[in-house]
């Protein structure tokens, strides 16, 4: 018997997993996901005021005596319907809506490229995937392209005045056609090699007026050639983030449990969950999720960068025998050779009345591919792994009571 180790109260556990979900938020939001600040246009200043526009944290102009554009948001009153569109938001509240062409009948040519703080300096030779949605506006008279992402340095600071259009600079991502839409936000991708200097990020029409292309929209407003871009959900994700699940950890029946990263524009749309031993059915598509598990059980995540794949896989563990047990046996299971090429031995010392006597094996996806009791002679059982194909696979013992461990196991021939 281990009653020993027992916790004295469900408070100490509780107390116990509070600290742990703190540590695993220190450890979470060390690693940025989307280096955009407010990628969202959320967060703002006046936003509950209807007599004026708000402002967006994060996102302004280069040169501020000259236009960047306007925040338009739902608690507002100006989203759905406003004085420049008819638009929903691509996600959130709020989207933000600025000139990418202004062509009147007298010299007087205006752009807006708002311009976003990014979180921390891209790293040098690291390749980002980046995301926005645009829309056109129903007050727009033509459609145009040239629409981009530009990520500057510190020279960005030194624009006094942004009165022409910026067709000096050259975006690393550039949306290849005409926007007409102005139903549906159209997605602008790509990916591209940082330089390691880039701080800032803008966006806009990065052609002059001579080369940008049009198609006429709005004939009723044909007296000044211009477009209205909306943007929103703006994103610029490292394309080898690590996939994270969250750290294994265990949990009091009727408590919730959170898995994964922080909730963020762009790493919510590239994750997907699941659920073991279900595979092939997302219960949610999100960075970070709560569960209320009631039994120990695995939840797998599917992350999907600019089609560069990574899988992560978390085990919430339930135990009736209390939690310092459960990471005492934890503790004393060895599993060894790693890597193993053959045959894998799996020791436990401790003598328990409920015997972990079976084990699953799961791969690097989270497929269930292997499922067999254990036979242990002297502390010691044996897996054959000779068939299995090089990898990482994770192996979950259980006793009767499905009370769980799981431990990675490297197979390299």
């Amino acid at each position: 018997m281990l009653s020993s180790v027992i916790l004295n109260s469900n408070k100490s556990i509780r107390q116990f997993l509070l600290l742990g979900v703190f540590f695993f938020f220190l450890h979470s939001r060390a690693q940025i996901a989307n280096y955009v600040n407010n990628g969202g246009f959320e967060s703002c200043k006046g936003c509950e005021s209807q007599t004026f526009y708000g402002t967006a944290y994060f996102w302004g102009a280069i040169d501020t005596t000259k236009y960047v554009g306007l925040l338009l948001s739902t608690q507002q009153g100006f989203v759905p319907n406003s004085s420049y569109t008819y638009q929903w938001p691509k996600g959130g509240g709020n989207y933000f809506i600025s000139l990418g062409l202004w062509k009147p009948s007298t010299p007087n040519t205006q752009r807006g490229y708002p311009r976003n703080k990014l979180k921390q300096t891209l790293q040098s030779g690291h390749t980002y995937c980046v995301k926005f949605y645009a829309n056109l506006s129903n007050q727009s008279s033509y459609g145009c392209d040239g629409l981009g992402a530009y990520f500057g340095d510190t020279s960005l600071d030194t624009i006094k005045y942004c009165d022409t259009p910026l067709s000096y600079l050259t975006p690393q991502i550039q949306y290849p056609g005409i926007l007409t839409d102005t139903l549906n936000w159209t997605l602008v991708t790509g990916t591209f090699v940082a330089n390691g200097t880039e701080k800032y990020m803008m966006l806009g029409n990065f052609k002059n007026d001579v080369s940008t292309n049009t198609v006429m929209t709005n004939p009723t407003n044909t007296v000044v050639t211009f477009s209205d871009i909306l943007y929103d959900n703006v994103s610029c994700i490292d394309i080898n983030l690590p996939a994270f699940a969250g750290r294994d950890t265990f949990f009091i029946p009727g408590d919730s449990v959170y898995l994964g990263r922080p909730s963020d524009v762009g790493i919510d749309e590239d994750c997907m969950w699941y659920k073991l031993p279900n595979t092939t059915t997302a219960i949610d598509t999100i960075a970070g999720m709560w569960v209320k598990p009631t039994a120990t059980c695995t939840y797998v995540v599917k992350q999907d960068i600019c089609g560069n794949i990574k899988w992560d896989t978390v085990v919430l563990y339930q135990s009736a025998i209390g939690v310092h047990e459960l990471d005492l046996i934890g503790k004393n299971l060895k599993i060894y050779p790693q890597p193993a090429s053959n045959e894998v031995t799996i020791q436990m010392n401790l003598q328990m009345d409920d015997p972990f006597n079976k084990y699953q094996l799961y791969n690097n996806f989270g497929q269930l591919i292997r499922e067999e009791e254990l036979s242990f002679k002297n502390h010691i059982a044996t897996i054959k792994v000779e068939n299995l194909e090089d990898g990482v696979y994770f192996i979950s013992i259980s006793n009767s009571q499905n009370e769980t461990i799981t431990k990675k196991l490297v197979v390299a021939k």
